[in-house]
């Protein structure tokens, strides 16, 4: 059950590190995700999420970083290892956020992991 869980390890948390991501990294989207990645050099994966205070109020804001880890944490062994991946939700989905349930979130989001992997 240890493999599921998200250490802070696994997480982006340096403006550096978002930066270095922004600068070197490859993007991929769809209509409701902006997806970009960057080797990182290490031996494990880490997430960033980026929401904009225009996507809502804080609770969408917060909803949408826990599925978005959520999703993260349950398909991070199917990752290469060795990427920093920051996830930025669009603005189609802060408009259809209340018409939209988490099973919806995860069919559009695993698609761009699962090309992410490709590249």
């Amino acid at each position: 059950m240890k493999r599921f869980s998200l250490s802070k390890n696994e997480r982006l948390r340096l403006t550096k590190d978002f930066e270095r991501v922004f600068r070197e990294g490859k993007m991929l989207q769809n209509e409701f995700f902006t997806v970009i990645f960057a080797k990182n050099n290490l031996g494990y994966s880490r997430l960033g999420i980026i929401v904009k205070k225009k996507f809502g109020k804080a609770h969408d804001r917060n909803k949408v970083k826990r599925w978005i880890r959520e999703i993260f944490r349950h398909h991070k062994v199917n990752f290469k290892e060795g990427y920093d991946v920051l996830v930025i939700p669009r603005k189609t989905l802060s408009v259809e956020f209340h018409n939209v349930d988490f099973h919806r979130i995860k069919d559009s989001l695993i698609p761009l992991f699962e090309e992410m992997e490709k590249s």
